[in-house]
């Protein structure tokens, strides 16, 4: 993890948008898991509108190239660094070739940024599907997501505070 802010209140949420919003991903990667975003919400406005939509918790860039995510807990934010650490091994194993036909596979593709960077040591560990270690991180993502986004939905409406 090369960055990491806990996110509580929206001065939080403004300080850390003013800081990443020129990010290049950072913006695209908190709206790919959450349709409930506008797509043309300004950059420096998503994270504002994350708190609202799913409460507090923390905003993490995961590796130096790789996915900013907004999670509840720190066990949320284990579960995701998992998951890209995963895909980054495997990655780290695979030989360049496969790596870009799994990233031409999908849209955005977190190989894509790897490949920024010198990880490659091909030939040192078995042939993990990378499209689907990929897949599988971004649907945790939304899975996190889309559970804080209904449950802070349900407790407006029931008038359950938040907290």
């Amino acid at each position: 993890m090369t960055e990491l802010r806990d996110i509580t209140r929206p001065a939080d949420a403004d300080r850390a948008a003013a800081e990443f919003a020129s990010e290049a991903q950072f913006a695209g990667d908190l709206r790919r898991v959450r349709p409930w975003l506008a797509p043309d919400t300004p950059r420096r406005a998503v994270l504002a509108a994350v708190l609202h939509a799913e409460g507090t918790g923390f905003l993490a860039l995961l590796g130096e190239y790789g996915p900013w995510v907004y999670a509840a807990s720190v066990r949320d934010l284990q579960e995701l660094g998992g998951a890209y650490g995963a895909l980054v091994h495997a990655a780290h194993h695979a030989t360049e070739r496969a790596v870009y036909a799994a990233a031409a596979q999908q849209h955005d593709s977190l190989l894509t940024r790897l490949e920024t960077t010198d990880h490659r040591q091909p030939g040192r560990g078995g042939h993990a599907d990378l499209v689907a270690l990929e897949t599988g991180f971004w649907h945790a993502a939304a899975v996190q997501a889309q559970t804080r986004h209904v449950a802070l939905g349900q407790r407006r409406a029931g008038g359950t505070p938040e907290r």
